[in-house]
């Protein structure tokens, strides 16, 4: 046999071992080169507004296409109901209190948000040779330090700020009006132009820019955050099928994103990248029921809660992931996963190298692979305000639980630890924890022991307090909050927990509040405090201080004593304290002052806003 006959024998040897290893790794998943990466994150989008996920109201093939391309999943959550903690933890891997940010971001100028020391997905994937970009929204810091292009990002595009006109590119949560468009950490200007054109734009010409070399693109879509901004074209086509607002206007904008989409799968497959993307499509939190999304156009579907709310609809959104080629197509997924655990997840996918070990995501890449395989997530918490969940299994306890969606009552008492078996009842209608308490202690020694779990998370029983002004005439001298009215918590011995919007507090948004009490005889009294709420992730600040004077006719009254305030109310702690007031009187009326703080202090994101005071018990002893 000769040398040459040899060489060539040998060489289709070679080329048929690397053909089957090639035919090997595409059916395991594995990419023969760096995939690229695009996560496509939007903003304030429902558990259910999506065709594939039973929308039959809402028009969305580039979404419903790229479900019929990957994997859909049914149980996919996010560890934040708002918008910056979810973000933070999607691009840290980490609960959002690992991630150093807890809430919502300041809008002030300079401002810093998620710490500097954080590793983030986009850095991860610089250090492994990716050119690496975020377009959209950011809402992680204002200074240079916390931006986008300080925390790994090569290319940035887009508002810093929370949402902003869709046209003009201000921030207008608070006057005076504050512009918000930057491209690399410079103010750029483009006014009159549709921002999700201009997104759409900037995410296509970074592709094309980079389509010899991996990428990974940070597509922070805000839409279908308010403003409700559809394009006319939308609009028309939901007008035309008579749906009524705020739904049509929502649903225009989902449509808006829908068509985008659409515009960036077609630049993948022009380019002949898509086989080798990796795209993830995820909304940050749920649907919107503020008074600047006209209190709703989202749905939750089946799904109880909304935005800002630890029920299921708060958290439990749309998720995909479609990599062409590579991984199983048309699958929907039953298992738990968490937006944290997309890094070590991609990791794993594109063989990344230098992965953190000290986050809290898992890597389910290989549940993503061959479909039917459990979940390793079995267990996940959440701490957002002073509402906490833990769900272990099918089984999810909250404790202080807040309804965004109004779905239904909420007892102050006897709902404020709400037990669900989700395979049960995925509606959270329904709480057992008084059918098993059982499994709620179980649930609580499990939260217990989470490192961010605190004992004051925990509820404790009521128990009355029948001081001089128990269960006295109380009148309010101005018109209570409709919202916040039930003026008989503030005489009625119990101690309201720590949420304001159980029934046990009375509130008053930036005014005063003034009550006279009738103790329905001379008695004499030394002291009288008042508790009140110091939360300010909610806009809720202590009293600057309240006022008393003291009657025998209800007439006439004493010139005004001030409580001396030694609580630091505009520090940035959280929680329940108490104003004191020694006295010394014998009187029968009591005329009592609250002093609001008025506005949000500078520190805050709303700085300048009306502020909140709550009050709870009042006692006179």
């Amino acid at each position: 046999m000769s040398k040459v006959y040899r060489h060539k024998t040998w060489m289709i040897l070679l080329m048929a071992i690397l053909c089957g290893m090639m035919s090997v790794l595409a059916q395991t998943g594995v990419s023969v080169e760096k995939p690229n990466v695009i996560i496509i994150y939007t903003d304030d989008q429902g558990a259910v507004d999506m065709g594939c996920y039973g929308a039959s109201d809402m028009f969305t093939p580039n979404m419903d296409r790229l479900a019929a391309e990957g994997t859909r999943f049914t149980q996919a959550y996010v560890t934040a109901p708002v918008c910056a903690p979810s973000r933070a933890g999607l691009l840290t891997g980490k609960y959002p209190q690992n991630a150093g940010l807890t809430n919502n971001t300041s809008a002030r100028p300079g401002s810093h948000g998620m710490p500097t020391d954080q590793y983030t997905m986009a850095e991860l994937f610089k250090d492994n040779g990716y050119a690496t970009g975020h377009i959209g929204k950011w809402h992680l810091g204002m200074s240079v330090e916390t931006g986008p292009n300080a925390q790994g990002f090569d290319y940035s595009f887009g508002h810093l700020r929370g949402c902003i006109d869709n046209y003009s590119h201000y921030f207008y949560w608070s006057g005076p009006n504050i512009h918000d468009l930057y491209e690399n950490g410079k103010e750029v200007f483009y006014p009159g132009k549709y921002f999700p054109d201009l997104i759409s734009d900037k995410a296509l010409t970074f592709i094309e820019d980079h389509k010899y070399q991996p990428f990974f693109m940070y597509y922070a879509i805000n839409m279908p955050h308010y403003p409700y901004q559809p394009t006319e074209k939308w609009r028309k086509h939901y007008k035309d099928k008579a749906i009524p607002a705020p739904r049509a206007d929502y649903a225009a904008f989902v449509s808006t994103i829908d068509e985008r989409i659409g515009f960036l799968l077609d630049k993948l497959e022009a380019l002949k990248i898509r086989d080798n993307t990796i795209i993830i499509y995820q909304s940050d939190n749920g649907h919107s029921t503020e008074l600047r999304a006209f209190k709703g156009g989202g749905s939750a579907g089946p799904y109880r809660g909304a935005k800002s709310s630890l029920f299921e609809g708060g958290i439990r959104l749309p998720a995909i992931i479609s990599w062409k080629a590579n991984l199983p197509e048309s699958i929907v997924n039953d298992e738990m996963l968490l937006n944290i655990d997309w890094l070590p997840t991609l990791a794993a996918l594109c063989g990344l190298e230098k992965v953190p070990d000290n986050i809290d995501g898992l890597d389910l890449s290989e549940m993503l692979r061959y479909p039917g395989k459990q979940s390793l997530r079995d267990l996940a918490f959440w701490k957002y305000g002073n509402q906490w969940v833990v769900r272990k299994g099918p089984w999810k306890l909250i404790g202080f639980p807040k309804d965004t969606s109004k779905k239904g009552a909420l007892h102050p008492e006897n709902d404020i630890l709400f037990l669900s078996n989700l395979d049960e009842d995925v509606s959270e209608m329904h709480n057992q924890a008084l059918q098993y308490p059982e499994k709620v202690q179980d649930l609580i020694d499990t939260y217990s022991k989470w490192e961010h779990a605190d004992v004051e998370d925990i509820p404790k029983v009521s128990k009355i307090i029948k001081h001089k002004g128990f269960r006295a005439k109380i009148e309010s001298t101005d018109e209570l909050h409709p919202k916040y009215n039930n003026i008989g918590v503030l005489l009625d011995g119990k101690m309201g927990f720590r949420d304001y919007s159980t029934g046990q507090w009375i509130g008053q948004e930036s005014g005063d509040l003034e009550f006279i009490v009738d103790l329905g005889e001379q008695e004499s009294i030394r002291t009288i405090s008042l508790q009140y709420l110091h939360q300010p992730h909610y806009w809720i600040f202590g009293p600057r201080y309240f006022e008393l004077s003291f009657s025998d006719d209800g007439v006439h009254y004493s010139e005004p004593i001030a409580s001396e305030n030694t609580n630091s109310i505009n520090l940035r702690t959280e929680g329940i304290d108490r104003l004191i007031q020694k006295v010394h009187q014998t009187t029968q009326f009591i005329k009592i002052k609250i002093r609001n703080v008025g506005a949000c202090p500078s520190w805050h994101s709303g700085a300048g806003s009306p502020a909140w005071v709550f009050i709870d018990e009042i006692l006179i002893e």
